[in-house]
């Protein structure tokens, strides 16, 4: 992985664990209403984050270029797990 893109995931995992502390500790103020509260604060922040990341990795983390065979190669892509929905676009039943 890229420097750009660990950094990029590691300020997104603070600012999310952040986010989550200071929605507890909102929400715990009123014990009545403390999911309310938690919602209130949290997700608002937290779908900030996300699309801050989003934007984030799209402005600057290098874009990875790999050509459809060299993708067809990797021994991670999970090509013929699942039957016929796992199977590339080319490839027909033995």
């Amino acid at each position: 992985m890229n420097f750009r893109r660990a950094a990029i995931l590691a300020v997104m995992d603070i600012l999310l664990l952040a986010e989550l502390c200071l929605a507890i500790w909102w929400g715990q103020r009123e014990p009545a209403e403390i999911a309310w509260r938690f919602m209130q604060v949290f997700l608002p922040a937290a779908a900030a984050t996300v699309l801050g990341t989003r934007w984030a990795f799209r402005r600057w983390a290098p874009k990875v270029k790999v050509s459809a065979e060299q993708a067809g190669r990797q021994p991670w892509r999970p090509v013929d797990l699942f039957g016929a929905l796992g199977r590339g676009p080319g490839r027909r039943e033995p």
